[in-house]
């Protein structure tokens, strides 16, 4: 794994975020960066990666001399940490195939993207699984303002992106399948799963988190490796 260095701890506060983000923001994978800051970068670092979609990790300490030193490393470089950074991965794990089955359609590749149309749903199922017979049976979720359950607002609209997902895998099917056919499905599903995936990220994943770590470190560790076998399909 090779290593870029960078000296930070002259830049003004004020510019550090910015400076962070221009040292990183070409790191390839398996790479990591070394930066030396003169206060604690957390709360920079925090603020970043949300700008980055969670797509940071970190470790820092401090030296000899009191400044901070910190290795940055690009997420998937690193193992999941916990139950909702699973999850979390593997909404931009399916989200890349997506990505994938929409441009191969557009270039009138159809025997391609159905058959990662194909792994896009299993991994649906496996992450349907997680949410619905996993976490949504362990952890009951209080009424929001309007007094709907949030988790059932979500399993309803998982079930209307696993049947959206199915009819797609039909169309890729049909004899006389075409990007013009197919084409205008994937968009319709794209957006709704971008909406999807921000409210249940915005709703349900912080009242799972206050649930989870309020267990017992046994029952936390046993729920993760539970999570972490079912998304990969090893149950």
């Amino acid at each position: 794994m090779s290593d870029q260095y960078c000296d930070l701890t002259g830049t003004a506060p004020s510019h550090l975020q910015t400076a962070v983000f221009y040292e990183i923001k070409d790191m390839p994978r398996g790479e990591t960066a070394t930066i030396l800051f003169a206060e604690d970068p957390a709360i920079v670092l925090h603020s970043l990666n949300l700008q980055l979609r969670n797509n940071l990790r970190w470790e820092i300490s401090r030296n000899e001399a009191g400044q901070w030193l910190t290795v940055i490393h690009r997420a998937e470089d690193v193992p999941s940490v916990d139950v909702l950074d699973a999850l979390k991965r593997d909404h931009k794990r399916l989200d890349a195939m997506f990505s994938q089955v929409i441009h191969l359609t557009d270039q009138n590749h159809l025997v391609q993207a159905y058959a990662i149309m194909q792994a896009f749903t299993e991994g649906l199922r496996r992450h349907l699984a997680v949410e619905h017979d996993i976490l949504a049976k362990a952890i009951r979720t209080p009424p929001n303002a309007m007094g709907q359950d949030p988790t059932a607002a979500m399993m309803q609209e998982h079930n209307e992106i696993l049947n959206q997902s199915v009819m797609i895998e039909s169309s890729f099917e049909e004899a006389d399948a075409t990007p013009g056919s197919i084409s205008p499905l994937l968009a319709i599903l794209a957006g709704y799963l971008s909406k999807h995936e921000y409210r249940e990220e915005a709703t349900l994943f912080p009242i799972w988190t206050g649930a989870i770590n309020k267990a017992p470190e046994a029952a936390r560790s046993a729920l993760f490796k539970q999570v972490l076998a079912t998304l990969d399909g090893s149950i």
